[in-house]
């Protein structure tokens, strides 16, 4: 009799368990990214994606698509804030509109390289920022996917920003990349990145400024000859959501997806630190031409973008704060 009540219970046990995995409610989260599914950060969100699924017994689905397959990116997060599934590959530049002041780690020589970029997340003015954007809806995941230093890639050769004079220069529509290419001389121009191929081809555009992995990955060495290396912007990548979405996940779930993220954008950021020689290889084995610049001469230049924007203060200030 004892054995058969042990076995009754066991078998309410294995009931019970079923049952709320049954009716367990399930969360649908879709990240949309510009990247394209052979580059580099598509393996750190995939990584992150599958983690997520795996220890969520997969309640919460995580799906990835790339090449901005489901939109471009403002429509994305304007979905994202109105409450769908949506998470967004996104950076500080776009963000700066619904957060003015987190703008200014799109700037150019903000910081010198992804290190420097950690310590200022975790100052208290950077959590002062993602703390203002959940009050404007965005829930930030994670902010430490990095894609790399920005150069200006075009088909002659630039040395100085007098250089860059009159060359027509894809950035992101955002004011900090706007005034950062235009106070180092360029003009800026704002088109998808998955337009700038055909742009620089037919000469609508003269350059493009970019990181290696999406140079490599777009093969944008069949169109440009030429890479100043400025390395003007460390790219910092936020995945982001809405924070209607993200408010009714359990908080076990959260822990999992803020753990994921943040983990796995560690890790993908110190893979392509580590391809940063491999990528220069592939660029100049493809024929272009590697021009190594004073880089002293374009933060100078740089500077009056800060004044533009209102955040020399504040540039001393997060300096100060970060102990940079």
């Amino acid at each position: 009799m004892k054995k058969l009540f042990s076995l009754m219970a066991l078998v309410a046990v294995f009931a019970l368990s079923f049952a709320s995995l049954a009716f367990a409610e399930t969360f649908e989260l879709r990240i949309s990214t510009t990247q394209t599914e052979t580059s580099m950060i598509y393996a750190g969100l995939k990584a992150a994606a599958d983690e997520i699924n795996e220890k969520t017994n997969g309640n919460v689905k995580v799906t990835i698509y790339p090449s901005s397959q489901l939109g471009g990116e403002e429509d994305m997060i304007d979905q994202a804030i109105a409450g769908i599934g949506i998470a967004v590959l996104s950076d500080a530049g776009r963000m700066s509109n619904y957060v003015k002041d987190i703008g200014i780690f799109n700037m150019a020589y903000f910081v010198e390289n992804y290190d420097d970029g950690l310590k200022v997340m975790n100052t208290a003015t950077f959590k002062k920022w993602t703390d203002e954007l959940v009050n404007q809806g965005l829930r930030i995941l994670c902010f430490n996917y990095y894609d790399g230093a920005r150069s200006f890639m075009q088909n002659k050769e630039v040395k100085t920003p007098a250089d860059l004079k009159g060359v027509v220069t894809r950035t992101p529509s955002a004011a900090p990349y706007n005034a950062s290419i235009k106070a180092m001389g360029a003009t800026p121009y704002n088109i998808a990145w998955s337009e700038v191929y055909n742009a620089i081809q037919t000469k609508m555009i003269d350059a493009c400024e970019v990181q290696y992995t999406s140079a490599v990955s777009t093969h944008i060495y069949e169109v440009c000859k030429y890479v100043a290396k400025t390395e003007h912007i460390n790219l910092f990548n936020c995945l982001v959501c809405g924070e209607a979405w993200f408010s009714k996940l359990p908080d076990e779930y959260k822990k999992i997806i803020l753990e994921a993220c943040y983990n796995n954008g560690i890790k993908n950021a110190r893979e392509i630190e580590a391809a940063q020689a491999d990528l220069e290889k592939v660029l100049i084995d493809n024929g272009m031409t590697i021009t190594k610049v004073d880089k002293e001469e374009f933060k100078k230049a740089a500077a009056s973008a800060y004044e533009e924007l209102g955040w020399t203060e504040l540039r001393k200030a997060i300096y100060k704060e970060a102990g940079l």
